[in-house]
């Protein structure tokens, strides 16, 4: 039994090499051809621009898009690090508990209101812990409807 596992652990790593090998090589021809394609059309742009604008004026306007194309890479780098960071240091940081900060606000709001308020705001509360998801964004819906009804008019 054991040489049939080594075996088949061989085959899996030699797979999984073969895999490697050609993603490698695919990227790389892509990697080729893109760079290719990019220096062809740089030379036709080239070439279009210096008949109709000159050598110089054509130079400066593919260094110019080249320079607006590094500065765009990275802008849209630096974005996608700091909000990497900031979605890292939200993790790393101990969330904040909502339900006491829900329950102290609920709290306030009874302490302020009438007693018919606190015990409508009481069932309100239960009814909502006893609903799914799914029924309070139903009811939040509905009402949604219905106030836009009633705004309307």
């Amino acid at each position: 039994m054991i040489p049939w596992l080594s075996s088949l652990l061989q085959a899996l790593t030699e797979r999984r090499f073969q895999g490697l090998l050609l993603g490698v090589g695919a990227a790389a021809m892509v990697i080729l051809f893109g760079a290719a394609a990019l220096g062809f059309g740089t030379l036709a742009a080239y070439v279009y621009l210096r008949a109709s604008h000159g050598v110089v004026e054509a130079a400066l306007v593919i260094c110019g898009a080249y320079a607006l194309l590094a500065i765009s890479i990275v802008v849209i780098a630096m974005v996608r690090r700091r909000a990497r960071i900031s979605v890292q240091s939200a993790a790393s940081a101990p969330p904040a508990p909502a339900s006491d900060n829900l329950h102290s606000l609920f709290q306030g709001i009874a302490e302020a209101a009438a007693p018919q308020d606190r015990e409508t705001l009481l069932a309100a509360l239960q009814l909502a812990r006893s609903l799914t998801p799914f029924q309070l964004f139903a009811i939040a819906l509905i009402g949604g409807f219905v106030a836009g009804r009633k705004l309307g008019k």
